[in-house]
């Protein structure tokens, strides 16, 4: 009994010995003695659109409190079809926090004609949704005969 005791205050005492509390939550300790670099990332929303699609429009329609649908409307002013319209788009908050990047397509048959108009329509899921930025737009998204769906 004697020999149980010793050993249970022995193990007791010598794990106090060499630990200290842990950090309050959310805190963390930095044990290194190196400078760190302070990395910063700027976003532009500065492409090249040489497609020929004019956004004449973009919505945000809200379907309750987690999303809605983006709705794009676009002309085509270029002299030839555009035969497979991807749109890419970040929704920000007002204080411009990406709450979702999406693609928008719009994929049949034939494109958008010369001078003709086209609504593409998609649904996110976000909270605070305020402001659609357009980062890319291409036509290079058309159906292949490979492809089992192309509507």
């Amino acid at each position: 009994m004697k020999i149980t005791f010793f050993l249970f205050g022995l193990i007791v005492f010598s794990g106090c010995l060499n630990s200290e509390p842990p950090p309050p939550p959310g805190q963390q300790i930095d044990t290194s003695s190196e400078t760190k670099e302070s990395i910063s990332q700027e976003t532009t929303n500065e492409f090249v659109n040489d497609t020929g699609i004019v956004i004449d429009d973009i919505t945000i329609a809200p379907k309750g409190t987690l999303g809605g649908d983006v709705i794009i409307n676009v002309t085509n002013s270029a002299s030839e079809a555009c035969a497979g319209l991807a749109i890419n788009v970040d929704v920000l908050t007002e204080s411009n926090s990406v709450v979702a990047s999406m693609g928008l397509k719009y994929n049949s048959r034939g494109g958008i004609p010369p001078s003709g108009k086209q609504t593409l329509k998609e649904m996110f899921i976000g909270k605070g949704a305020k402001e659609v930025v357009v980062t890319e737009i291409t036509c290079d998204a058309a159906c292949t005969m490979a492809q089992a769906y192309c509507p």
